[in-house]
């Protein structure tokens, strides 16, 4: 993994350069320590591999203050995990490294940059049917310009361009090319029309996918309005609808013009101090997260809920599901059919502080993955753990 440790490197290279530069900066240094069991690990539909392991889970984060106008926040989270029988794989690392700088060129114009790099294993709904070890590089690098007109007036634009490279250059490149360039830009308009209340918007998203070699992939064009509403103190919420107006490029008949609801809506509730919950409901078409299709349309439900039992004990769980179509015209090679897919994550997590800086944890999750059985993989599988989380 030259590349990954390059990208590393120049990234700790930059952060470490910008500490040292900054007037004011608070660091936050935390480790973790987990022994757990996993009943799938490759997430596959047959031959399952389980195994335990143990894992070391670093933390490094700061805020950098280098002026009135300008600051930075970083993040550096390394990984380091051994499996007990998993062969030829027994000890992997992973990386995940974020910054964000935050400069007001003046009173009303503001400008965020942010980068995030990650090396992890393939997540979510990504992979084939029963495809071993893979993992893949993704860096995602943003930008925005926020500009007040008046008291109650703002316009904002933005853009980004994201990259994955997986590590078996058999499914990255080659026949599957499933390593792919993302290119995303947008742009709205928000207006206070209830002071602190209520904001409407309106506005547009652009994103082109562009995947290895000739495979093809897509672009999409979704124009919305949209709310956002502060109910009382306790609950806010937002809202985006629209349409969206996408082209999906394969190799074997060309382009492929199809248009979409455009849904992206959410709430959060905090009853208490101690106490948190928070959904959202969402329905676009996104880039295909396997070798047989070149976009999927999803329709995705998330909700996530947090409570101090005690001033020591803390229970948090989360859940989502996504309904996943991928139409035959999304696919890159002309025999695939219409398949569709459900995807279900359910995790619970509890904490008890020991003292000010120790902590107990212990968590479990679910992951179900129900196909057609096409060329995507059927599977369930089972992860808990227990560590120790000190902070330093």
């Amino acid at each position: 993994m030259n590349k990954q440790k390059l990208l590393v490197l120049i990234a700790l290279g930059l952060a470490s350069g910008s500490v040292f530069a900054a007037q004011e900066r608070v660091i936050k240094v935390q480790n973790q320590v987990r022994l757990g069991y996993d009943d799938n690990v490759y997430a596959t539909d047959d031959d399952e591999i389980d195994s335990a392991y143990i894992t070391d889970i670093i933390n490094i984060s700061a805020k950098l203050n280098f002026s009135s106008r300008t600051d930075m926040l970083l993040h550096w989270q390394p990984e380091f995990k051994y499996w007990f029988d998993v062969p030829g794989d027994e000890f992997v690392t992973y990386q995940d490294v974020y910054a964000r700088l935050n400069h007001a060129v003046s009173q009303r114009t503001f400008v965020m940059i942010s980068d995030h790099f990650r090396y992890q294993d393939k997540e979510g709904q990504s992979g084939d049917i029963n495809s071993f070890d893979q993992s893949y590089i993704e860096n995602d690098l943003m930008g925005s310009v926020d500009y007040t007109i008046n008291a109650v007036s703002q316009i904002k634009v933005g853009g980004g361009y994201m990259l994955r490279v997986w590590d078996e250059d058999d499914y990255g490149k080659g026949e599957a090319a499933n390593n792919f360039d993302k290119y995303t830009a947008n742009g709205s308009y928000i207006r206070e029309v209830r002071p602190n209340e209520t904001k409407l918007i309106g506005g547009a998203n652009y994103t082109t996918v562009d995947y290895e070699g000739s495979r093809g992939g897509y672009d999409s064009v979704a124009l919305f309005g949209g709310v956002d509403q502060n109910f009382n103190p306790n609950l806010t919420g937002f809202g985006r609808f629209g349409y969206s107006f996408s082209t999906v490029t394969d190799t074997f008949d060309g382009d492929y013009d199809t248009s979409n609801p455009y849904l992206q809506t959410g709430l959060e509730y905090n009853p208490t101090a101690r106490s948190s919950f928070n959904g959202s409901i969402g329905y676009t078409i996104s880039q295909g997260e396997n070798s047989g299709y070149n976009a999927q349309d999803d329709l995705t439900f998330r909700f996530g809920a947090r409570h101090d039992i005690t001033a020591k004990i803390s229970l948090a769980g989360t859940a989502s599901y996504t309904f996943s179509k991928y139409e035959s015209d999304y696919a890159r090679i002309e025999t695939l059919p219409t398949e569709k897919e459900q995807y279900l994550q359910l995790g619970i997590r509890a904490s008890y502080q020991i003292n000010r800086n120790n902590f107990v944890d212990a968590g479990y999750m679910y992951t179900n993955r129900d196909t057609d059985k096409g060329i995507l993989a059927d599977y369930d599988r089972n992860r808990m753990d227990i560590g120790w989380r000190i902070r330093l």
